[in-house]
């Protein structure tokens, strides 16, 4: 007879720590049936004689309800459920008298024979032929001489205690000990052996296969995958072993349904299994086998085993291609449309991990056309969509998306789904459109009627005065108590907006020309003026006869500019076409204002005498004060700050250290002009006098250079500057005295 988790001899899926037996406390409850519960237990009915319990396999372990049972001497039936179903434990007065597995699939005693081929193997495939009889399995076995009576009961009792030991392996579940309970669940031929067994002797199997199976699951994550054998069996191996080798010699049997054809025990089976594995004798089957299984199931017309064994070869490879769309394939064929559609999301996210996105927004697209009420495919495509900016795509899945929001009852989510497509494009219509025919569907007229408000006036401004009117009635419809949309969409229809619009038009026009004519006259008159100016300025060029300091008041008065300069003067009006002309004019006058400063030393000369000349010793002393006076630098001092300010570019610094050196050549040439002949003759005043001339150069230069604005003009004096410069050295050269222009 088959074990089975419930069956006989299952083996439950996943392990189960083992956990130490606790004791019941007897005598802990002083009820008149002197009955010891587990501590901590639930007691779900209580009366006098009798009790039912109930808990969770996870919190009390079951070896202490046998224990428990087994103490009190109860008798009933240990119900134990999990997910796949209820299994029932009998006792008689503390001992175990039965187990009855799982209703789907259970097999009798008979079944077991015949798998662990006890009876003839010519009989194995007409079990229920060979078992035809009158009377009990037990007379049958014996007349027939296959069991004598105390084969049949060891035999029995082997069966009953494989089912008991597959309850002790289950993780999860619940059990409750009950009175009343089914006693048709159990096989006659079981009560007939006569079954009785202590608990006590059931433990300690139990706890051993307990730390076995912790084993058996660490070599053998799962018993649906196929083994295939690595060699051939011997006569040293026993009996199982051979038969183990031999199922699994042709690699298309699971674990499953190797261990169905063995015959012994499955838990037996599973310890063999696990030997045979670490000993490298069976090992999985690999991703290319399970592809050849599946093809040659199809091919034999047995799509099921086919999805079983793609199935597989994805748990080992989920991201093999060929595997996917095989199983895809196949599960569309069998109709299993929502597995299909599990697995193509499977797929997809498979090939975005490879960067295949075009081919896994295809399998969203797919996996969204197999099941009509799962959104996640095509949340997904709309990600994919929005992120490669494929805005036709995004437009297509936000639809669909909104569809199925909406007939889910999703409201708010399908409310987010267009203004996600805005945000790639914010004056799409079509988004628009669809977004407010959303909200309508929500029954949120304001909001829609906004959106048709919007889109009506972007069309008037567009000119497009049909689609304009659409959308403006649409958005009247949804709020008819709204006057001035109302009065717009009558003057849409009536023709008088557009009529408004040409008048506007007109009107605007003829304003925008009186402007133009307006700055053009502005413009003219403005040019005009700057070209009366340059003509003053052009003839007041002519009368320029003050040297130096009134061509640098010309060339100041030539350039652009709106500042005003002093004395009434303005600069010439910036941006005419006449500054450009007086731009050329102050250049030339550059090059003048050049030519007057190198010989400007040459060009000084001393007034006559005047009738009341100042004593010779209170010129030279004036004369001293302004070249060279006491505790303060000499004239010569500063010009030389002035150009060394100049040359690192502080023209403010320069200017006003040149005001001062201005302030005492005044002094020093008034000084000159009071002198009388005889003074004029003295060898003192004569070396004074040269000194002021072989500095004048040198001023005028720093002047021109600090005050000159006009980047051209400026040019010009720097390079004449330079000329003059090198001139001098020369001739210092020759002449063999400094170079500081005294013999100018």
């Amino acid at each position: 007879m088959r074990t089975s988790a419930g069956q006989a001899g299952r083996i439950p899926h996943g392990g189960r720590r083992r956990r130490g037996p606790r004791r019941a406390h007897a005598g802990s409850d002083r009820c008149s049936w002197a009955v010891a519960p587990i501590e901590g237990l639930p007691i779900v009915a209580r009366e006098r004689g009798s009790m039912a319990f109930a808990g969770d396999l996870q919190k009390f372990p079951l070896a202490d309800v046998f224990q428990s049972c087994h103490q009190n001497r109860l008798t009933g039936a240990l119900a134990i459920r999990d997910a796949r179903g209820e299994r029932l434990i009998a006792f008689e007065e503390g001992m175990v008298t039965g187990c009855a597995g799982l209703d789907e699939g259970d097999e009798t005693l008979a079944g077991e024979l015949v798998r662990r081929r006890l009876v003839s193997p010519d009989a194995i495939g007409r079990p229920s032929r060979f078992f035809k009889r009158k009377g009990s399995l037990k007379r049958s076995l014996t007349r027939r001489n296959v069991l004598n009576s105390s084969e049949f009961n060891s035999f029995t009792r082997s069966v009953v205690l494989e089912r008991i030991y597959d309850c002790f392996l289950l993780e999860e579940g619940n059990f409750e000990f009950v009175e009343d309970y089914d006693k048709t669940r159990f096989d006659d031929d079981e009560e007939a052996a006569k079954v009785r067994i202590n608990p006590n002797e059931i433990l300690m199997e139990a706890m051993r296969r307990i730390d076995e199976w912790t084993r058996i699951r660490r070599s053998i994550p799962s018993f649906r995958e196929v083994y295939v054998a690595t060699r051939e069996p011997t006569e040293e191996d026993s009996e199982l072993v051979r038969e183990i080798l031999t199922l699994t010699s042709s690699g298309t049997l699971s674990l499953e349904e190797v261990m169905q054809k063995a015959p012994a025990a499955r838990f037996e089976s599973c310890e063999t299994i696990m030997s045979l594995v670490e000993a490298g004798d069976v090992r999985v089957a690999t991703v290319p086998e399970y592809i050849e299984l599946g093809k040659k199931a199809e091919a034999a017309g047995d799509l099921e085993a086919a999805a079983s064994f793609y199935a597989r070869g994805l748990s080992y490879e989920r991201g093999n291609v060929d595997l996917n769309q095989r199983r895809i394939a196949v599960l569309e064929k069998l109709g299993r449309k929502s597995e299909a559609a599990d697995e193509r999301k499977l797929f997809a996210g498979t090939l975005l991990e490879q960067g295949k996105k075009a081919e896994a927004a295809e399998q969203y697209r797919k996996a969204a056309e197999l099941v009509d009420a799962d959104p996640l495919p095509l949340e997904r495509l709309l990600d994919l969509k929005l992120k490669e900016k494929d805005f036709a795509g995004a437009k297509d899945a936000a639809e669909r998306l909104v569809a199925l929001y909406l007939r889910l009852g999703l409201g708010d989510s399908a409310k987010k789904v267009y203004p996600r497509l805005l945000m790639l494009e914010p004056k799409d219509r079509w988004v628009r459109e669809r977004l407010a025919a959303t909200h309508v569907e929500l029954h949120e007229a304001a909001t829609a009627a906004g959106i048709y408000k919007e889109l009506g006036q972007e069309a008037l401004e567009e000119g497009d005065a049909a689609a304009a009117l659409a959308h403006l009635q649409r958005a009247l419809e949804l709020q008819p108590d709204d006057k001035k949309l109302a009065a717009l969409v009558r003057d849409l229809e009536s023709g008088e907006l557009a009529a408004r619009r040409r008048r506007r038009r007109v009107f605007l026009s003829f304003s925008i020309a009186l402007l133009l004519l307006g700055a053009t006259t502005a413009w003219v008159v403005y040019e005009a003026m700057a070209l009366f100016h340059l003509r003053e300025l052009a003839a007041d060029s002519v009368k320029l006869d003050g040297g130096c300091e009134v061509l640098l008041i010309g060339i100041n008065t030539l350039q652009p500019g709106p500042e005003e300069l002093g004395d009434g003067r303005r600069r010439l009006y910036r941006g005419t076409f006449a500054s450009r002309w007086a731009r050329e004019t102050a250049v030339k006058l550059a090059g003048l204002y050049a030519r007057e400063a190198a010989h400007a030393g040459l060009l000084f000369r001393l007034p006559p005498p005047p009738g009341e000349p100042l004593p010779r010793d209170e010129v030279l002393r004036r004369l001293d004060a302004a070249l060279h006076p006491p505790q303060e630098q000499s004239l010569g001092a500063l010009v030389e700050v002035a150009e060394k300010e100049l040359a690192e570019g502080k023209r403010a610094e320069a200017t006003a250290t040149l005001r001062e050196v201005g302030r005492r050549l005044e002094e020093a040439r008034l000084a000159l002009s009071q002198s009388d002949g005889p003074t004029r003759a003295y060898t003192v005043f004569r070396e004074r006098l040269a000194e002021v001339r072989g500095l004048l150069p040198r001023i005028e230069f720093a002047r021109g250079l600090a005050e000159i604005e006009l980047p051209e003009a400026r040019a010009v004096v720097e390079a004449a500057a330079a000329r003059w410069r090198t001139e001098q050295a020369e001739r210092a050269a020759a002449e063999g005295t400094p170079a500081n222009g005294a013999g100018s």
